[in-house]
């Protein structure tokens, strides 16, 4: 998979676009060359200093005639023998940074460091380490080499010679060399870390800012300057955003010249409608003249223009239902849910009346205390609706049935009726159904219809809020 691939936009700012992943490469390489350079540097300084102190000769003859004296009193209290290899041994395991020889002889030696035992041999086997040489005066602490030192110590067998190797130096030269690689490795580490939250950070921060264009803030720009990925999803997410900007505006302008459309059709429609209906209703009241067969056209010609204008208005109301914006929070407003169930459906019980039907009404099932936010043209808009459709369709044998029940957060309003012939023998478009679960959903609540035999019913669920 390549590092850098084709882009379809343009980084912001013209910067050049370079992948995540080869700067993690570069930062890595960086990072870690730094480090060792670094940590390079700290030992050899640490080093140079420490031998500057510790390596000083005077510090060096301290020590070895600690060691020196540490072991010769060792001997005399212990009563030992130049071949007593054992006890040696012992003084070995408590002064660790010391290597130990003793030398019996040409051909025999033997030495020892940190509680183990080594043994030598022949001259040149021991060559390696000491040459077991004592000054013709026998003077004490004759110098073999800058850590090294040979010494003669009285033992119960005779005066031998003891050589002494300070090694303390490559301990602690150890432990400096460790610590800087351990340092090295824990800076390294860090920097990544910082580099990866770096690296979350701004991921976490374009998320947050897709997260509210997704949200619907599609005026807000998602801001980046990086010229990786994440800008490039910026990028990509800044035109898709553009490019829904652009759709919703060309569709809000189809829509508003559909409205234009429609209120045009339906306003030259319902112009010479009117005043056909008029001219009709005037040919009625003056109807001594006209024969039976010519009053019974003038009734069709009547109720099909009236339909005609019903069928309009349903037209106008659902296209107004489905292609407006949502309501406005302010279009909203709290009721009294069993006032305003009262108010809209007492405005519609006396044209139903009027047709030849009863109502029965039982909203016991609404309290005092309910409450229900939304926007009343709407819901009237829907109850109308609804009890048209009753006195179009409903049995006038039978009584229509308006009921409330509670359902968990909802009040449902149920209107039931008995389905009769209707006054004109046509297909339902289903227009005036539509419309009523479109402004239902509109407004948070829900339309549904069941039906039962010859029973109808037709069931708004309105949300219930709590008033603050």
């Amino acid at each position: 998979m390549p590092f850098i691939g084709k882009r379809s936009h343009p980084m912001p700012n013209g910067k050049r676009f370079v992948s995540m992943r080869v700067k993690f490469v570069i930062t890595a390489v960086v990072t870690g060359v730094s480090v060792i350079t670094a940590a390079l540097l700290l030992v050899t300084v640490s080093l140079h200093l420490f031998r500057r102190t510790y390596m000083k000769p005077e510090r060096v003859n301290e020590r070895m005639e600690e060691y020196i004296h540490s072991f010769a009193t060792y001997v005399a209290e212990e009563q030992l023998s130049s071949d007593d290899a054992a006890a040696v041994v012992r003084w070995t395991r408590s002064h660790r940074a010391v290597y130990l020889v003793v030398v019996n002889g040409d051909d025999d030696a033997f030495g020892a460091a940190g509680g183990e035992l080594w043994e030598g041999g022949s001259e040149p086997d021991r060559k390696p380490f000491f040459d077991p040489i004592i000054s013709n005066d026998g003077s004490h602490g004759f110098s073999v080499d800058e850590t090294s030192r040979m010494y003669a110590v009285g033992f119960q067998n005779g005066v031998h010679s003891v050589g002494l190797v300070d090694y303390s130096m490559s301990r602690v030269t150890d432990i400096i060399i460790l610590s800087g690689i351990l340092g090295a490795v824990a800076l390294f580490l860090l920097t990544m870390l910082l580099y990866y939250h770096l690296q979350i950070r701004s991921i976490v921060s374009v998320s947050r800012e897709v997260m509210a264009v997704s949200n619907g803030a599609l005026e807000a720009e998602i801001e980046s300057s990086r010229n990786d990925e994440i800008g490039q999803l910026a990028s990509d997410v800044n035109s898709m955003r553009k490019a829904i900007l652009e759709k919703m505006s060309e569709r809000e302008a189809a829509w508003q010249a559909n409205r234009d459309l429609l209120t045009s059709v339906t306003h030259d429609i319902r112009t010479p409608l009117t005043s056909l209906l008029g001219y009709m209703d005037l040919m009625g009241k003056d109807c001594e003249n006209l024969t039976e067969e010519q009053r019974e056209y003038l009734s069709i010609c009547t109720r099909k223009a009236e339909q005609i204008k019903s069928l309009s208005d349903k037209l106008f109301l659902y296209f107004w239902a489905y292609n407006q914006a949502e309501y406005t929070p302010a279009a909203f407003e709290t009721y009294e849910c069993a006032l305003l169930m009262e108010q809209l459906i007492g405005d519609s019980i006396p044209g139903m009346e009027a047709e030849g039907l009863s109502i029965h009404t039982d909203l016991s099932a609404i309290s005092p205390e309910d409450r229900v936010r939304l926007p009343i043209e709407a819901l009237r808009r829907v109850t109308d609706n609804v009890f048209d459709n009753v006195v179009k369709y409903a049995d006038r044998r039978r009584p229509v049935s308006v009921r409330a029940e509670r359902e968990e957060g909802m009040i449902r309003i149920l209107v039931s009726n008995a389905v009769g012939k209707p006054k004109e023998h046509t297909s339902s478009t289903r227009i005036g159904e539509k419309t009523c679960i479109g402004i239902m959903e509109q407004i948070g609540g829900r339309y549904a219809t069941a039906r039962e035999g010859r029973i109808f019913t037709a069931i708004l669920s309105l949300p219930l809020t709590i008033e603050q």
